[in-house]
């Protein structure tokens, strides 16, 4: 059905993969799917923590690669080559740009519960959705 399928999650929120990752793992048995997970370090945060230096976002990219490897070690992929990456940027663009990247035919993504902030700002979530030329299946889970 689906040949490649990109699945962006934030390492710092469990709720970003617990049901996504399971359910792109799901959706690529039926053939033979290539998964990609990915996170993006964000260029804010590593302003925000002071980073001025190459070493210090060399570890922090180091620190990221290895909590991907940690939480899709966790899933049995069922057979299926999961690729991961780690990108450095603006989230929402960097998405883009590796669906674009990876030949992706769809995104699956996980959303959280909308907040005020998220009518002003406007998540990742939807812009992904409306900038990018493949499917995307955004989960929520409201717990």
């Amino acid at each position: 059905m689906f040949k490649s399928i990109l699945v962006p999650i934030d390492i710092a929120h469990r709720s970003s993969w617990q049901f996504a990752l399971p359910q792109a793992i799901e959706l690529g048995t039926a053939g033979k799917t290539k998964l990609t997970v990915v996170t993006v370090v964000r260029e804010l945060k590593a302003m925000f923590e002071g980073v001025r230096f190459e070493f210090q976002l060399e570890r922090m990219m180091s620190d990221a690669r290895a909590k991907l490897a940690q939480i899709v070690a966790e899933f049995d992929a069922n057979g299926i080559a999961a690729d991961q990456n780690i990108l450095f940027g603006s989230i929402s663009a960097e998405i883009c740009k590796a669906a674009k990247d990876v030949g992706a035919d769809l995104i699956v993504m996980a959303s959280h519960r909308p907040e005020m902030r998220d009518y002003l700002v406007g998540p990742n979530a939807a812009y992904v959705a409306q900038n990018v030329s493949c499917s995307v299946l955004v989960l929520r889970r409201f717990e």
